[in-house]
């Protein structure tokens, strides 16, 4: 688990690169808010976080050392950081899109096998909304909020694993075997991995937690009186965010290592 949290600090500490990427985000963020080209802001600015995963593994696996791979993450220029692996960041991204269609429909068949799927109608109060479904319901999305628990277990690791090829079809295969590769599963249940999976998951939550609370507490209100802060805030989210995205990708990876 050290490695995990010393190659993080390593890669903020190469302060140059983290600020370029953390303004380029914030840019894309703030077109985000612009209606015609919202969409494709998005999906950009995903590319450019997974191109940089890829790019960060490759140089964890290319690096015999911890000191090279400080030199090579130093030596590189921004544009390889940022660009370089785009075409395995998009087999990535294709193939996070099947998951989650795949537990969307998943869900929904569910729901309506149940005869339940009125709690899809209002988002907001699902949790009231499951509290008057049959017991048949109850049972049945239970044991699909396990299944999904359990998968996001084991797809840790195979996100590292996609994280470490260097071409789309490597990444995108990677990611949709995720839901079939039992043989993976099972070399998951290792102390390591569990470890590192815990500690990810964690910090994740009580990350996202906070800023999810402080948002909605604080942000929100001031903003409401001083529209110029967005300029401040967004940066700083996305810094906050930077981390915890880094921080995420090496936990994938070294999972996925105690797999190997």
């Amino acid at each position: 688990m050290k490695e995990v949290f010393k190659y993080t600090f390593a890669t903020i500490a190469e302060w140059k690169k983290f600020l370029i990427l953390v303004v380029f985000v914030s840019i894309i963020t703030l077109l985000e808010a612009m209606p015609v080209i919202s969409i494709v802001s998005f999906i950009f600015e995903k590319l450019i976080y997974l191109s940089v995963g890829v790019f960060l593994i490759y140089m964890v696996r290319h690096s015999s050392t911890f000191e090279i791979y400080l030199e090579n993450l130093k030596r590189n220029a921004i544009s390889t950081f940022l660009f370089h692996y785009i075409p395995s960041a998009i087999g990535v991204m294709f193939g996070l899109f099947v998951i989650a269609a795949f537990w969307l429909f998943f869900m929904i068949i569910v729901l309506k096998f149940t005869n339940s799927v009125f709690v899809l109608a209002n988002p907001h109060d699902i949790l009231m909304a499951l509290a008057h479904t049959t017991f048949i319901a109850k049972i049945s999305i239970g044991f699909y909020l396990i299944y999904f628990l359990f998968f996001s277990y084991v797809f840790l690791g195979k996100f590292g694993e996609a994280l470490s090829k260097t071409n789309a079809k490597g990444a995108f295969l990677a990611i949709i075997m995720s839901l079939i590769d039992f043989k993976f599963w099972i070399k998951t249940f290792n102390f390591r991995y569990f470890f590192i999976y815990i500690i990810w998951y964690l910090i994740a939550f009580f990350v996202y937690s906070a800023i999810v609370f402080i948002y909605n507490i604080q942000i929100i209100p001031a903003l409401a009186m001083h529209p110029n802060l967005t300029l401040a805030i967004i940066p700083l989210f996305v810094a906050i965010t930077t981390i915890l995205t880094f921080y995420t990708y090496f936990s994938a990876y070294f999972a996925y290592k105690t797999t190997i």
